[in-house]
């Protein structure tokens, strides 16, 4: 278990369920066969069956619908903070976690003693051993508030809980993990399997006497979030402990007090944070030392100490501790020695604001960058390269120096740190809200939402029925289209509206599949066919959260995704699965050559959480995400294109205004290709990957006006992996670099082997 768990929880997380299959053997046979196929033991089961317990449940409108109210029966828990409702939040929980439901929480106030644990497991929940036919990221614990203009449904920790008095041994109010998959290991934790798991909505105070309590830790990849929430803890030790990248990340987050207020010692690689606000902690604001390089964009922290707000300890570990912070505003409200970051690893700063600091960077072995002690100062650019050599350790026997120098304009500087700074500016009002979807995000419960199952539309939503017509007609005829739980079966693309705003429940619950049988448009072609296709308009402000979108298994040109909608439009964990050639097959199908979601004509606006993965079957000019010929601002808060055998995981051709926020991947080609492109921005990379023999992870082709800052990859030991698995082949990083540049005069530029640049920079890149 990670140093975050909650050892003195006093019952085990998965009472509720035990007590839960006792009923059911008490119930009879039937019934007990029904709860053992939606628990995953009857072997793997892609469906999202309705069984006889889930028609238990107290409010069957939200239960239909796929939601699970805590407030009603048999759960019950009291939302008005009078009653302990501990044991009966944990219990509805893993009932809505065994049986793939979200856990909705009603407006209101919810008393709690203890931890609450958000286990996503690969394991039989009976007999504690890992059972091979269960997806676990198919069963996440999604937590979501009720989102009608009221408050917001608050947990609140009880005064003087136990087993949270401790400050040396913080407790989680709220604890997120996976269990590990290997046999004998089940209370053994493992963050990278830690995927989809969700906590959106939901307030978190800390009561008076718990100066040991943590409101979340939530330490995570692939699809997992914290969003849209305030932790009060000004009675406890921190907010958010616990970092999410791999495809994962935290956003619209405030913290209130607290001595620490983000605590990212343990994170998974390139982890991101936005539009997070941290208010008045009295030890540090945010604490990095996790995985790979930390992107903080539209970061707002107010203090009344005298700093560091932002610390990155020196690591052991020659990828951690890397920070980029990107249009971001750091206020001190009282003078003195005030000093913003402390920098023990690489850092880059692009277009952050400062006021009242004294030293806006104390770095090891240099003097403090002076601040402006009596107003805002504009740290327009600014990057520190700091080189480490790791130490050896059991896993990594071998280690190799490796060197963050910056370049500029293909020049490699002597100078360790390169800045621009512009005293008495102050930042515009928008430098966060930017970066987020806004108040007004659509809900199922928004007056005029259609629900596709209701009528007039009554879309089946099992897997089997076409349900086509259905989908296209709600679209057609409203804003706000929601799928409810359920796999809706598609026979040809679904085409949006430049207003259209398509929702579900989750991306593991609200499933869109295409549909292969005679007649559909998917069942023979010859040509590419998106799933879902937006409108080619600049104007368009369309939105697409909550779902998943599976392409075919057994053919390579249905692909999930057509983007070409303009920059107001959003994509907010949206699955994207593309599973064809995963795995292997007796006989090898065609090779997919099309790009598995594709970004053109006016494609743009802000992507959030977007990760795709393939294994085999590919041709080079596969792509899993390619973006071309677009020059409307596209944006994407973390980014994870993995394990494809094209030439590149990704491709940005003949594109402007491209930034990433947190990109990671593993394999072995490229993750990135640049080609006859401009304002390009990559702020912080991760991951498990190493090129192959001279060739490189970032492939730079007739560009102009680009910049990647804190490129990091994750040492591995030599020959502990194969090009044929999929972290891909470990190449000796003597033999390779990380990025390769080649311009339009034909001229080849590499960085040298071992070097990840803190900063490359070529011309003058904007958003």
């Amino acid at each position: 278990m990670n140093r975050h768990a909650s050892p003195g929880h006093s019952s085990s997380p998965h009472a509720g369920l035990r007590v839960f299959t006792l009923a059911l053997l008490l119930m009879g046979p039937s019934t007990l066969r029904a709860s053992e196929q939606i628990l995953g033991l009857m072997g793997d089961s892609p469906k999202l069956p309705w069984s006889a317990e889930m028609a238990q449940l107290g409010n069957q409108r939200l239960a239909r619908l796929g939601w699970l109210d805590v407030t009603a029966a048999p759960f019950s828990a009291d939302g008005g903070g009078v009653a302990d409702c501990t044991s009966r939040l944990q219990e509805a929980i893993n009932f809505a976690r065994e049986h793939q439901l979200a856990v909705f929480f009603p407006s209101g106030v919810y008393r709690v003693s203890n931890t609450l644990e958000c286990i996503q497991t690969r394991h039989d929940p009976v007999t504690q051993q890992p059972a091979p036919g269960r997806k676990g990221r198919d069963w996440p614990c999604v937590l979501v508030g009720e989102h009608t203009g009221k408050s917001r449904p608050r947990i609140l920790l009880a005064p003087q809980s136990a087993g949270f008095a401790d400050p040396s041994q913080p407790k989680n109010v709220v604890h997120y993990w996976a269990r590990a998959v290997k046999e004998g290991l089940f209370d053994d934790s493992q963050p990278n399997i830690n995927m989809n798991q969700v906590f959106c909505g939901i307030d978190i105070e800390i009561g008076p006497g718990n100066p040991g309590a943590v409101a979340i830790y939530h330490r995570a990849a692939q699809g997992s979030t914290v969003q849209d929430c305030t932790f009060d803890v000004t009675h406890g030790y921190c907010g958010l402990a616990g970092g999410a990248g791999s495809g994962g990340s935290h956003a619209g987050i405030t913290v209130i007090g607290g001595r620490i207020g983000i605590d990212y010692r343990e994170t998974q690689p390139a982890p991101t944070l936005t539009g997070v606000t941290l208010l008045n902690q009295t030890e540090t604001a945010l604490v990095y030392q996790g995985r790979q390089a930390l992107s903080a964009v539209g970061l707002r922290i107010i203090t009344r100490t005298q700093g560091p707000v932002i610390t990155c300890p020196e690591s052991r570990a020659a990828g951690n501790s890397q920070v980029c912070l990107v249009d971001s505003e750091i206020v001190f409200e009282k003078a003195g020695a005030n000093v913003a970051v402390e920098a023990g690893a690489s850092l880059v700063m692009d277009n952050v604001y400062v006021r009242g600091a004294q030293s806006i960077l104390r770095p090891p072995a240099l003097p403090a960058v002076r601040g402006n002690s009596a107003g805002w100062l504009h740290v327009r650019s600014l990057a520190l390269g700091i080189d480490t050599v790791p130490l050896p350790s059991a896993k990594s026997p071998e280690k190799f120096p490796l060197t963050m120098p910056i370049y500029v304009d293909g020049t490699r500087l002597a100078d360790r740190l390169l800045m621009d700074l512009a005293p008495g500016q102050e930042p515009p009002t928008d430098l966060q809200s930017r970066h987020l979807w806004g108040a007004q995000f659509p809900n199922f419960q928004d007056a005029g939402a259609a629900i596709v199952t209701a009528p007039p539309y009554r879309a089946r939503g099992d897997g089997v029925a076409d349900d086509t017509d259905a989908l296209q007609k709600a679209l057609d005829e409203n804003d706000t289209v929601f799928l409810p739980r359920g796999q809706f079966a598609i026979s040809r693309p679904l085409v949006l509206r430049p207003q259209s705003r398509l929702i579900g429940v989750g991306r593991s619950f609200s499933r869109v599949q295409a549909l292969r049988t005679p007649g559909s448009a998917f069942a023979k072609i010859s040509a590419p066919l998106p799933m879902v296709q937006t409108p080619d308009d600049p104007d368009a402000h369309c939105i697409i959260a909550f779902i998943q979108i599976e392409a075919a298994t057994d053919t390579p040109l249905i692909y999930p995704l057509e983007w070409r909608c303009g920059r107001l439009s959003i994509l907010r964990e949206v699955e994207m699965r593309f599973p064809y050639g995963w795995r292997e097959k007796a006989t090898a199908p065609p090779l997919a050559r099309h790009p598995a979601v594709v970004v053109r004509g006016h494609g743009g606006g802000r992507w959030y959480n977007f990760n795709i993965a393939a294994q085999r079957f590919q041709s080079p000019e596969f792509r899993l995400l390619l973006i071309e010929g677009t020059s409307e601002p596209l944006r994407l808060y973390q980014c994870n294109p993995e394990y494809g055998r094209g030439a590149s995981e990704m491709e940005i051709r003949r594109a402007r205004h491209v930034t990433i926020f947190g990109l990671k991947s593993e394999g072995n080609e490229p993750v990135l290709t640049l080609r006859d492109s401009a304002h390009i921005r990559v702020f912080g990379y991760g991951g498990n990957a190493s090129a192959f023999a001279g060739k490189s992870l970032f492939l730079i082709e007739r560009c102009s006006d680009y910049l990647l800052a804190n490129l990091i990859d994750s040492p591995r030991n030599l020959g502990s992996r194969t090009a044929d698995e999929s972290p891909g082949e470990v190449v000796d990083p003597k033999l390779w670099h990380m990025v390769a540049e080649q311009s339009a005069a034909d001229a080849t530029f590499r960085t040298a082997p071992c070097e990840r640049p803190v900063l490359l920079k070529c011309g003058h890149p904007a958003d």
